[in-house]
């Protein structure tokens, strides 16, 4: 484990168990071989394993198992079912567990509220805790992604009636321009043909003419869509990149640096 080769440890851990499945340290072991998985990238795997553990009768560590679940679920990205586990924890289990887990607890709690979006009650959660390192800066940058920049989906659909213009809104002018383009094209096409008296060709540009515009409009609303999508995504991974997100222990590491926002 010290060295970093977790498949290995496990391995040795489950060699221990077979030989000592009663011994004093087998719950030790165990709980070990989860921790290995999630250290070792694995965090599907110690969901099994420590939801495996939790239903065990008289396994020592049932509480810190439990808390672990919730964790590895958080490192798996189903960040609505650790919320929920690490909710529950902190009510059902939280008041009699030790402070350090108490607090990682909370801790782990605002960094999944952070990923579901919900920026002031993880800002809010950061700040009940007991002060820690980066509580007051870590709480503050919670809040400050609710003002990132934003682009309407709405608006970008709306002003793509006027092709273009719903591309250049969200920040893509070449392909507002191609847009404007490709439409203007098609749409000269459609008037010539009717006014030459061409019903089959004005019916052709027509079906074309419209999938473009349609697709005009559909591709600045997604745009949009993505354009915030990513700018939540950069912000989260900076503060990530700045803030220990995944402490194994209480208190989390100091942060690296201040978080800088694109």
């Amino acid at each position: 484990m010290d060295e970093g080769d977790f498949y290995r440890a496990i391995g040795e851990f489950k060699r221990f168990l077979f030989l000592s499945p009663e011994g004093s340290e087998a719950d030790a072991a165990r709980f070990a071989i989860g921790r290995a998985y999630l250290r070792g990238g694995q965090p599907t795997a110690a969901i099994t394993h420590f939801a495996r553990l939790a239903r065990i009768d008289g396994f020592t560590a049932k509480n810190e198992a439990l808390l672990e679940l919730a964790y590895a679920r958080y490192l798996a990205g189903d960040f609505v079912a650790a919320s929920a586990e690490l909710s529950q924890w902190l009510v059902l289990i939280g008041p009699q567990a030790p402070e350090a887990s108490r607090q990682r607890a909370g801790y782990l709690l605002g960094w999944t509220l952070l990923d579901r979006g919900k920026t002031e009650d993880a800002a809010k959660q950061f700040e009940s805790l007991h002060p820690f390192s980066a509580q007051k800066a870590l709480a503050d940058a919670s809040r400050s992604l609710s003002d990132l920049p934003y682009r309407s989906p709405a608006l970008a659909g709306a002003l793509s009636i006027v092709p273009g213009l719903g591309h250049l809104y969200i920040g893509q002018p070449l392909i507002g321009l191609a847009a404007f383009a490709w439409n203007a094209l098609f749409g000269f096409a459609l008037y010539d043909s009717i006014h030459r008296g061409s019903v089959g060709l004005a019916l052709v540009v027509g079906f074309f003419e419209a999938l473009w515009y349609s697709g005009t409009i559909f591709g600045a609303v997604s745009g949009a869509q993505k354009f915030n999508r990513d700018v939540r995504l950069n912000a989260l991974e900076a503060l990530r990149h700045t803030y220990d997100d995944r402490p194994e222990s209480w208190p989390p590491s100091p942060p690296l640096q201040a978080p800088y926002f694109h």
